[in-house]
């Protein structure tokens, strides 16, 4: 890899926010005539489109110590080829490792923290770690203002929340399927067994409903047994993550997302911009209320209550004008994190050390 203006550094390019993220902003940068570049490390069946002028190159792999000082070594490699490129990492522990490759170097490195920092890359030593090392990054970029104020003030931080996936189908305005929908990855940070729960009582009242999660991970099985236990077979359905999700789901009558925490959440966002009506758990670190207003563009309901989210549910089924009026308002999203208002944004940061909220 010679010659690139931008170094992202990711662990994977498929399967996940913080991916898909880097992928649009790889190809947004490339398409605005930077020399973009990604190191990654774990090859995928099934990736995010790059665009062709984006050089990709996978490294060591390997969990061991050894593999990770062969991973920084690696990386330091590639910095000191391209001694004027700007390094971007996504996730914590990337971070971790671009900022030790760095080190002494005359690269500017952004980090960003991809998920909430206060229950993501915690305990001893990779907190203090984490904490003494972004004090050398160039900038740390957090997609919530909660997520930033986790660092101290040491740290020089900016607040720059996900871009839409380009291309999203139009909004659909006209009669919606009874489906209630989540499309994400299938683990515990998403809480869906909670979305199982409330929809089982849901369906009590409202029987001609139906349920589908998609998504691949590791509560696949565990979902699909409590789905079982709750007599919803049939009803309720997990479905595998396929490229055309956003098609598939554009007519449901709404989107919901229980999640724990989350940073920003994707899926949440591609839904507003869809026009579904959209409920999610007032989670850590900030992510939903910083784009739902509750009850104007979407419905926010606290973590872990499951009655409060069967509520809103039945909230949104009852009053079709109501939904009808909270999916229209969440379109406006789409001007707010559209890829164009997000990458400037970026560049912004990137070439002149501004960006949102920057020093």
């Amino acid at each position: 890899m010679h010659h690139r203006d931008i170094i992202f550094v990711s662990n994977q390019l498929s399967n996940g926010g913080a991916a898909r993220v880097l992928t649009v902003l790889a190809n947004g940068l490339a398409a605005r005539g930077r020399h973009v570049g990604i190191l990654s490390f774990h090859p995928a069946a099934t990736e995010y489109y790059l665009d062709h002028s984006v050089v990709k190159v996978y490294g060591p792999q390997g969990p061991k110590a050894y593999s990770k000082l062969k991973q920084i070594l690696w990386i330091r490699r590639a910095a000191k080829t391209n001694s004027k490129a700007v390094f971007i990492s996504f996730e914590y522990f990337i971070n971790i490792k671009v900022l030790f490759a760095c080190l002494t170097l005359p690269n500017r490195v952004i980090a960003s923290e991809r998920n909430d920092p206060a229950r993501v890359g915690t305990g001893f030593p990779r907190d203090p770690l984490r904490k003494l090392l972004y004090q050398t990054a160039d900038r740390l970029v957090c997609q919530t203002d909660e997520a930033a104020g986790y660092f101290s003030d040491k740290t020089r931080k900016a607040v720059i929340m996900n871009p839409l996936t380009p291309n999203l189908p139009d909004p659909i305005m006209t009669k919606r399927r009874k489906t209630v929908v989540s499309f994400c990855r299938l683990e515990p940070q998403k809480n869906l067994d909670m979305l199982v729960k409330a929809f089982a009582t849901f369906h009590i009242k409202y029987p001609e409903y139906t349920l589908e999660i998609y998504g691949e991970g590791s509560q696949r099985s565990a979902l699909s047994g409590l789905i079982d236990s709750l007599g919803l077979r049939g009803v309720a359905r997990i479905m595998r993550a396929t490229q055309d999700i956003h098609e598939i789901v554009r007519d449901c009558s709404m989107f919901v997302l229980p999640s724990h925490y989350e940073g920003l959440s994707n899926s949440m966002i591609e839904a507003m911009a869809l026009g579904l009506p959209t409920i999610c758990t007032d989670s850590p670190c900030g992510g939903a209320r910083m784009v739902i207003q509750d009850g104007q563009n979407g419905i926010l309901v606290p973590v872990d209550d499951t009655s409060g989210l069967l509520l809103a549910m039945e909230r949104v089924a009852a009053d079709e004008t109501y939904a009808t009026r909270i999916g229209e308002a969440a379109t406006e999203i789409r001007s707010q994190l559209s890829q164009d208002t997000i990458l400037s944004q970026w560049e912004d940061l990137i070439f002149s050390g501004g960006g949102p909220n920057g020093d």
